[in-house]
């Protein structure tokens, strides 16, 4: 299976604002920059992804796409993860994938045997959904559309609701996928409190660990 990895990335400016109470902007850029970073480092080892894609319009981010081989599209305005993702979508299709699996840069457990188990639940399927919510079962942490355009996406507004519905209304298969590596994302300072906890390790965690007294 041709599957494509997408990366949504706000400008680092504008990213984790909810953090603002507790971090500098300085270090919701720095935090930005090490998340993204991670993420890469966990997709370019992950064998059942042909290729990974970064969507921003943060050169910053560009810069570290290509670092780990990524491929960077360009987002002349950012208008939200759904406006991204579409980018990639018209991307993908015309690359000839079969299936794209959108993850988000904040996951820092993220694993990519995790992510190998979700994308074999779609090897079988013509078509098919996988998710994975965020630990409020909320968000999306993980979607797979096989094939790409299988549904749209619904991020921002109880997303992960959004995409069943979606997927459902359409007929379309869903597979529900639970990780608690995956469903772990920093949104607010109570996250980053947890994994600063956390017994794993990667440069995010290390980032929240220094910066516990302040969380």
């Amino acid at each position: 299976m041709n599957t494509f990895a997408i990366i949504p990335v706000k400008k680092f400016e504008n990213g984790k604002t909810r953090m603002s109470a507790m971090l500098s902007l300085d270090e919701r850029i720095r935090l930005s920059s090490l998340m993204l970073a991670g993420t890469l480092e966990v997709l370019a080892g992950t064998q059942s992804l042909k290729q990974v894609l970064v969507v921003s319009g943060d050169r910053r981010a560009q810069e570290i796409a290509a670092q780990y081989s990524a491929k960077f599209l360009h987002e002349e305005k950012e208008s939200g993860v759904n406006s991204a993702v579409a980018i990639a979508d018209d991307y993908c299709i015309k690359e000839g994938a079969d299936a794209t699996v959108v993850i988000p840069q904040d996951l820092p457990l993220l694993d990519a045997v995790d992510i190998s188990m979700a994308c074999s639940l779609a090897e079988s399927e013509d078509k098919c959904i996988v998710i994975c919510p965020s630990s409020r079962y909320d968000g999306t942490n993980l979607l797979l559309r096989k094939p790409p355009a299988a549904i749209k996406t619904y991020y921002d507004n109880n997303s992960y609701e959004a995409h069943i519905k979606a997927a459902k209304e359409l007929e379309i298969p869903v597979k529900l996928f639970f990780s608690k590596k995956l469903m772990s994302d920093i949104d607010t300072p109570e996250d980053a409190k947890q994994l600063a906890r956390e017994s794993g390790t990667g440069r995010t965690l290390e980032f929240l660990r220094a910066k516990a007294d302040k969380l």
